[in-house]
């Protein structure tokens, strides 16, 4: 019976994370500009990747896998923002049309 309920709960995780998932890439084909696509992708990674992951560690049970599946979900989380963030300036920096998109401060932290 426990593991049955176990189940049920890491499949209704598991569906929360792919539903996020496909709600995330729906997005990413649907916008044009490139901060938009990026915030859609963020989506992705924080709901659906902890959807997932949280489904996983219900469904294994075991006191191994889930430091391993935690520290997994750590590292996406912490990566996550360093590459937005990277992609997000080098946009700004390269893109003339960008001030059309987004309003622009006066200083741009570096980048020209």
């Amino acid at each position: 019976m426990f593991d049955t309920i176990r189940y049920v709960i890491a499949a209704v995780l598991m569906l929360f994370g792919v539903i996020a998932a496909a709600v995330s890439i729906l997005g990413v084909f649907r916008f044009h500009f490139v901060m938009n696509r990026m915030h859609c992708a963020a989506i992705l990674d924080t709901l659906s990747m902890a959807g997932i992951f949280g489904g996983l560690m219900v469904a294994t049970g075991s006191l191994a896998y889930i430091p391993k599946l935690l520290a997994a979900l750590v590292v996406l989380w912490v990566g996550s923002p360093i590459a937005s963030h990277l992609v997000g300036r080098m946009e700004i920096a390269t893109d003339e049309t960008a001030a059309q998109h987004i309003k622009l401060e006066e200083d741009t932290h570096g980048c020209d």
